[in-house]
């Protein structure tokens, strides 16, 4: 096995691959794929250096590799066979040439992961990142029996420090592509596709130690963002955690500038452009020319910072959006004024709590008469006067809320079987009664819809201390009747 100083982004290729015309739009992450596979077959040693069988069966020579690399991500590259005549095709299908007289080659400082280096005469590599390219070599850089098939030095085709010692002519680059939307409002987890690592604001509720770092996937708030699209096309990302925004410390511009989360100020260092395309995205400020990047290792607590936007594997990240909390159904089986009512529901998809809002449809149908909130379980029980009623339950996350399918109505009815006076319900009355009506105005003890309904003996609305000394009057014999 061939061993690679790098650290590469795994990538799935499509058994059949889609052939995509001329000037057709693409994303950075189509570029990914083509380098991805180069990178995949020079760690494959069943493929070798031949110009005799130099198209993949089994070999390659250098055009062949670089050609079929592409072609592995969609590009056609009609006609494109040699060195010599390679170049075309690629500009034909959206690539830029730009020659040695306009970039410096002697080192990969101004290289870009994908840009293809090219000597029409004899030469061609991908740049991969990294300060490395990798190619087939036709013994650039030793000698080598390419008779077998196969690659049985693992030096034929593999990954090697950039170098200019082909004398590249200029290289071929996919021109930037432009900013995408991906939405308007919505909340989603962000998570490195190298390290399947979230992005993860790691301040208090206090906004103390504002660092962001990449952390295994729990679904807590912390791991949470709301993207907000602005007029300009770019997106405020906030921590659902504490609402503190994605930020560039200090406007910086330099690879290695932190990333933390700050106070929302609408400033360039936290609105971010979005590239590339689904479960390929990478996050771009406008305060720069950096890409949000993941800091070497795949640790918990590994940095988050701006890298050089060289399209390392690093810098791809899958944006995943969370879903609006499904709708439930409520049913209810009705209690009196001296028993609770029940109410329960079906437990749904996406959902963190639930509100239950019930309303006295006698007296209000739009401010409810009592509203359970946050509650884990899929059902609750409650007190109520008698009367008529409506209730309707709410699915909640962070996302929002979802009303229930169905707002269901029902009747409290009117307690029987116990007469006004006895308010402890044991079927007599006497003065714990009226000791029971005491401690609930001195707030030592509740009483049901039902036991006040039995304790207003005077008939007001309303329990006083009246309505103890009607009692209290009535087991002297001072009165006939309660």
């Amino acid at each position: 096995m061939k061993k690679i100083i790098s650290t590469l982004l795994a990538v799935i290729l499509l058994a059949s691959v889609m052939v995509m015309p001329a000037h057709a739009a693409v994303s950075s992450a189509t570029i990914e794929r083509a380098v991805q596979w180069a990178i995949d077959t020079a760690n494959d040693d069943s493929h070798g250096y031949s110009q005799a069988n130099r198209w993949g069966n089994p070999d390659y020579d250098c055009a062949s590799f670089v050609i079929s690399a592409f072609r592995s991500a969609g590009f056609e590259l009609r006609n494109a066979v040699h060195c010599g005549n390679m170049k075309q095709p690629f500009i034909d299908e959206g690539f830029e040439w730009i020659p040695s007289s306009e970039i410096d080659l002697s080192t990969s400082k101004y290289l870009k992961r994908g840009d293809i280096l090219l000597n029409t005469r004899s030469h061609t590599e991908i740049y991969i990142g990294d300060d490395m390219q990798v190619g087939a070599h036709d013994g650039t850089y030793d000698i080598f029996d390419y008779n077998d098939p196969g690659d049985s030095t693992g030096k034929e085709i593999c990954p090697v420090k950039y170098n200019n010692w082909s004398n590249w002519e200029g290289i071929l680059r996919y021109p930037a592509e432009d900013p995408i939307d991906i939405g308007d409002t919505f909340y989603a987890t962000i998570v490195n596709n190298s390290t399947g690592k979230a992005l993860t604001n790691d301040s208090n509720e206090n906004c103390e130690n504002r660092n962001v770092t990449i952390r295994s996937l729990t679904g807590e708030k912390n791991q949470l963002w709301k993207f907000e699209k602005r007029e300009n096309g770019s997106y405020k990302i906030s921590s659902v955690f504490n609402d503190l925004a994605l930020d560039v410390t200090k406007a910086g511009t330099v690879a290695g500038t932190n990333v933390s989360v700050y106070f929302s100020n609408d400033k360039p260092a936290q609105q971010w452009n979005v590239y590339g395309e689904e479960g390929m995205y990478r996050l771009k400020p406008l305060c720069n020319q950096l890409a949000l990047d993941v800091a070497p290792g795949d640790a918990d607590g590994t940095n988050v910072r701006m890298g050089t936007d060289n399209n390392a594997a690093s810098q791809y990240f899958s944006i995943n959006k969370l879903s609006a909390p499904q709708s439930t159904y409520v049913e209810c089986a009705p209690g009196t004024s001296f028993t609770q009512t029940a109410l329960w529901w079906n437990m749904t998809l996406y959902t963190d709590a639930y509100d239950v809002e019930i309303y006295a449809t006698a007296v209000s149908a739009d401010e409810p008469y009592l509203t359970l909130a946050d509650l884990k379980e899929t059902y609750c029980q409650v007190e109520l006067p008698a009367g008529e009623f409506k209730a309707v339950v709410y699915s909640k996350n962070v996302v929002g809320e979802t009303k229930s399918i169905n707002e269901v109505s029902f009747t409290v009815e009117k307690g029987t079987g116990y007469r006004v006076g006895d308010v402890d319900l044991d079927g007599d009355i006497s003065v714990l009664d009226a000791t029971q009506i005491q401690l609930y105005l001195a707030q030592f003890e509740e009483l049901t819809f039902g036991q006040i309904e039995l304790a207003d003996t005077d008939k007001d609305n309303d329990v006083s201390i009246l309505d103890a000394t009607q009692i209290q009057l009535f087991i002297a014999r001072l009165i006939d009747s309660l």
